[in-house]
């Protein structure tokens, strides 16, 4: 009774909810939110697919998402990457169900800032608890499921989209958040980023699944033009860095609406999350051929 009182007041604390819905092809989707995905302006969205499970969303939710997979078979926990909203849950859920955590380049679970997570990140999401992390194979095999394993780094390194290829759906994780190029978090790769999403594209699916409550069918257009975008901005980044522009500037010039919002994110998330991380990014991983 004492544990129940204690994970509904954190719960009310959090303005925590989650709800479930059978999307079809034997997929359903976690839709969690709190106070704070609720300013952000989405949710997070763990999927269960057949008995794998897709992320685990964030530690604050912890007790609803176990109580969600109540009942339900979880053989194998498969990230999408690293970051604390996606992987908040794999010790409890692992612990639950016995069952491994698939990571790519599980050597870096804890890069990224996970690691040491700034207080907006511990606010918003809450800290994972230590889990381990087994290698991501090329295809997840389940019991009642199968997923193709597609690197997809850019947003992290560590970083893949699963496809599932008899229904055509794909399940991005972070690659795709938003259509065109915005700001980033200091360690990603906007060129990576954007072969990425060409990579997934290839693939042609029917159906495209983030991790942010995100559901789009044929998107292979949506999955190119920001490949574009992402790819132009960065090449446009390095070309004005040759021309003696700093990295504020050239952030004025290619980012030139929603400067309250992107200064307020800035300053949010002590400069991890911004559009001058971008340009700083595109210099950074400068192709020679750029």
């Amino acid at each position: 009774m004492a544990g129940s009182f204690i994970n509904a007041s954190i719960s009310a604390s959090q303005g925590l909810s989650v709800s479930t819905e059978d999307l079809g092809d034997g997929i359903v989707v976690l839709r969690l939110q709190s106070r704070w995905t609720r300013v952000l302006g989405f949710d997070v969205t763990p999927f269960v697919v057949g008995d794998l499970l897709v992320d685990t969303g964030f530690a604050h939710a912890r007790p609803l998402v176990l109580g969600m997979l109540e009942g339900r078979e979880v053989s194998a926990i498969c990230c999408t990457h690293n970051h604390e909203d996606h992987t908040g849950n794999c010790r409890a859920v692992s612990s639950r169900f016995s069952c491994p955590v698939y990571l790519h380049r599980a050597g870096a679970l804890w890069s990224d800032g996970v690691g040491k997570l700034k207080p907006y990140r511990r606010l918003f999401w809450g800290a994972p608890e230590p889990y381990e992390a087994q290698e991501m194979p090329p295809i997840i095999v389940g019991r009642r499921a199968r997923l193709k394993v597609i690197p997809t780094p850019g947003h992290s390194a560590t970083h893949v989209s699963f496809f599932e290829p008899h229904t055509g759906t794909v399940f991005v994780g972070d690659l795709f958040i938003a259509s065109g190029a915005s700001g980033v978090m200091p360690q990603e790769n906007p060129f990576a980023l954007a072969a990425s999403l060409r990579r997934v594209a290839a693939l042609e699916p029917r159906r495209m699944l983030n991790g942010h409550g995100l559901d789009l069918t044929e998107p292979v257009e949506r999955l190119l033009a920001k490949a574009e975008a992402v790819e132009t901005a960065a090449v446009e980044a390095c070309d004005l860095a040759d021309r003696g522009k700093s990295a504020r500037a050239i952030t004025r010039r290619i980012f030139s609406k929603g400067v309250f919002k992107d200064t307020s994110l800035e300053v949010l998330t002590q400069g991890e999350f911004s559009r001058v991380n971008f340009v700083r990014a595109a210099l950074r991983h400068r192709p020679r051929s750029v």
